[in-house]
């Protein structure tokens, strides 16, 4: 009997390390593909980590050309968020007016709508499945 549970008990964890995994690519339209610079895309897997962007994946890539994509591998499937930037001057931050307004584009997943600051992560947020999956952000 204590054997059964012993089997019990790697099975289980087999199947918990094992979950699958999957990629996810994104697609951002640019609005101003002839500014060059770089798009600074953030792939979030929690509301906490959408707020404070501590936990979440961060890529790096050139903008260039109308639709830019990059791929974020080993994915769990979840509910995630994105939110991208075009990081024009490449000085790694979303520069702001004065008033605190972007002066660079930028854009969230699923084409959240942005009233007085960012979209909420319910409104951003996506499920990924087992298998890959792409999602598309226009830039605003």
């Amino acid at each position: 009997m204590r054997n059964m549970h012993w089997f019990i008990l790697v099975a289980l964890f087999v199947v918990h390390t094992s979950a699958a995994q999957t990629t996810l690519n994104v697609e951002v339209i640019l609005n101003k593909p002839e500014a060059g610079g770089l798009l600074r895309v953030v792939l979030c897997p929690d509301k906490a980590a959408y707020d404070s962007e501590v936990g979440c994946r961060l890529q790096s890539v050139e903008a260039t050309g109308h639709a830019v994509r990059c791929s974020f591998g080993d994915v769990k499937p979840g509910t995630y968020a994105v939110k991208v930037f075009h990081d024009i001057n490449a000085d790694n931050e979303l520069n702001t007016s004065w008033i605190g307004w972007p002066q660079e584009p930028y854009g969230f997943s699923n084409d959240a709508p942005v009233n007085t600051g960012p979209p909420s992560f319910r409104l951003a947020a996506f499920e990924v499945k087992e298998k890959e999956m792409t999602t598309r952000i226009a830039l605003r």
